[in-house]
């Protein structure tokens, strides 16, 4: 009498084979990336992600009895990018804290206007650092698992976006100026894109334009900040910014790549959101007087004068940027001139 198995398992003759002896090796030194489990199973990225497999990693052998999840975002050209693996590895190794990271000990006592200026700038910062936290997140549960490198990196982009929010509430805090102003105009600016639910549209408008405008907008505070320990939390941001701008180029690069006519769903979705600013607000005069006073120094008429010829250096410049980073993707020039004029356009527009 033969005895009966301890467990029972399933026939799984028609699930498929799992990898055995298909094994990664680390390249280097520094151990293990996600670039190097691109490998065998694992490494086949589906163009379309099949509908049963949950939130099995790829790779998994999956019984073809899994439930559909439902998962709204299942074909690859809508959220990949060629390089997305390697920033999730730039972006674990480029974490810091905003708590040891910056010397707080050493912030200086500024004259006031100056002091102002940096508060209400903060102020705005966090602002636009809850949208760029709240959308990637509005969205990762709705991309298939498929695609996990995005996920992934996603989620950093979350905790980068909570930490430079934490760091800038800290430096308003810092020498007893405060929070200050919010106008209505820049919470519809916000609301605008955070009121995206197509993910294509709301990554081009935050990725592309809003944190390419933002990352620029971060450069030119950190060169015109006060004193240095104000500077280094622009500075830190920014680099954090470069990889969110990182993965919308080179994500909108292989989109377009794949499917051209997604440039002219890019640009509606840009008229649209001017035309919606244009009738729900006007510009915001806090974050503008706010800069020109940190560009020219101080608060008096002929520093406000050189603050404000500054900025508007700034806005041609960012004006150029963002038609190279536009033309780089695949838009023809003339569309990319439009899609720039209509984010500077309407309000100020930094996101």
């Amino acid at each position: 009498m033969s005895e009966e198995p301890i467990i029972q398992l399933p026939d799984t003759s028609s699930w498929g084979t799992p990898d055995w002896g298909v094994k990664v090796m680390p390249k280097d030194s520094k151990g293990i990336v996600m670039r190097d489990c691109l490998i065998g199973r694992a490494g086949e990225v589906p163009d379309v992600a099949p509908k049963n497999t949950g939130v099995a990693q790829r790779g998994s052998v999956v019984d073809p009895n899994t439930p559909d999840f439902g998962f709204p975002i299942r074909d690859k050209n809508l959220v990949w990018a060629d390089n997305i693996a390697d920033l999730y590895e730039q972006a674990k190794a480029g974490q810091w804290d905003a708590t040891t990271d910056i010397s707080w000990d050493d912030l200086p006592e500024l004259p006031d206007d100056l002091e102002q200026a940096v508060c209400q700038i903060m102020t705005f910062l966090i602002q636009n650092e809850y949208l760029a936290m709240y959308l990637p997140a509005k969205f990762m549960h709705q991309i298939d698992p498929q695609f996990t490198e995005v996920v992934l990196f996603l989620a950093t982009q979350v905790m980068d976006e909570a930490r430079h929010a934490e760091v800038f509430t800290k430096r308003a805090l810092a020498n007893g100026g405060g929070l200050q102003y919010v106008s209505a105009a820049e919470e519809w600016s916000v609301r605008s894109l955070l009121s995206q639910d197509d993910y294509s549209n709301g990554s081009f408008l935050m990725h592309v334009l809003g944190e390419g405008t933002f990352m620029e907008l971060l450069m030119f505070l950190e060169d015109i900040s006060p004193d240095p320990v104000t500077a280094k939390t622009f500075k830190l941001a920014r680099q954090d910014e470069g990889r969110h701008v990182g993965y919308g180029i080179s994500h909108f690069s292989y989109h377009i790549e794949q499917d051209p006519s997604i440039k002219d769903q890019l640009l509606a979705a840009a008229e649209e959101r001017t035309m919606f600013l244009q009738q729900a607000s006007g510009s915001s005069p806090f974050v503008l007087k706010a800069m020109m006073t940190l560009a020219g120094g101080g608060s008096h008429p002929e520093q406000l004068a050189k603050g404000r010829d500054r900025v508007r250096e700034l806005y041609e410049e960012m004006h150029k940027k963002r038609v190279r980073g536009l033309v780089s993707i695949g838009f023809e020039r003339e569309a990319a001139e439009r899609i720039s004029e209509l984010h500077g356009s309407g309000v100020q527009n930094f996101m």
